[in-house]
């Protein structure tokens, strides 16, 4: 029974310093401050924890007054975890964040930035909005109203600044650990069904205004070399990229 006495008084002690380091959690998530410290603390807490669910687990298991401080140790094991996890996020590196959205004004991206932009933008939407979803293209000339974003949307500025965050989020969620299914249900249930709405009802005016061919009714722009055409247009807009610094060897 000392024993046992022994184990409850550790283990309502490792309870009272974890309650204390998630309000020390809690007040630091706000303040953005000393959070690597607390991620340190957590270290000897979790060992103290896996030392005495190791002893408890070496104590006869008919003895009934073990069980509830297994359960409670579990319980603060995953605990301790989870507070980890969440410091871990708070305590990220910056530049492990993803990328800036991209600024589409005359001096928000130099020509390599915009070229850059371009080269993911517009396979994008091809691929996924006009090939995989179907929602640019020529719209339904039986229908009275338009059914898809008409394929000359890269030529209207606010068809690109939809697109492109639109685009950023999709790659975000689909393409790095950033993404979770509810995430991804978020990106189709708001996101997308917002963008086509808005961009249907801007671009309604262009519902008739290009003849394309049946070739083309899925490719989400227009024949390719107008489409090259306005990108180098754009391109030259914009000032040139900087020049790279002096190298290590140059010096």
């Amino acid at each position: 029974m000392a024993g046992e006495a022994g184990l409850a008084t550790q283990v309502l002690a490792l309870a009272s310093a974890l309650a204390k380091l998630e309000a020390q959690v809690k007040a630091e998530g706000t303040r953005g401050k000393e959070l690597q410290d607390i991620v340190a603390g957590l270290i000897p807490l979790q060992d103290a924890l896996d030392h005495l669910e190791d002893r408890t687990a070496d104590l006869q298991a008919g003895m009934e007054a073990i069980e509830p401080l297994r359960e409670a140790l579990t319980a603060m094991t995953g605990q301790v975890a989870q507070l980890r996890q969440d410091l871990a996020a708070l305590a990220a590196d910056p530049a492990e964040e993803p990328l800036l959205v991209w600024n589409w004004a005359w001096t928000g991206m130099d020509q390599e930035q915009a070229r850059e932009a371009w080269a993911t933008l517009v396979p994008w939407v091809h691929n996924v909005l006009a090939g995989q979803y179907g929602w640019v293209g020529l719209s339904d000339p039986t229908s009275v109203t338009m059914t898809r974003i008409p394929p000359c949307w890269y030529r209207h500025r606010e068809a690109v600044l939809e697109l492109s965050w639109l685009c950023q989020e999709w790659n975000r969620i689909y393409t790095t650990s950033y993404g979770t299914p509810s995430k991804a249900g978020d990106w189709h249930d708001r996101y997308a069904p917002g963008v086509r709405r808005r961009l249907m009802l801007a671009l309604e005016k262009c519902a008739s205004g290009h003849q394309d061919d049946q070739r083309e009714l899925h490719t989400g722009f227009d024949k390719q070399e107008q489409l090259s055409a306005w990108q180098d247009w754009d391109l030259k807009q914009r000032d040139t990229a900087p020049a790279p610094g002096p190298t290590a060897s140059s010096i």
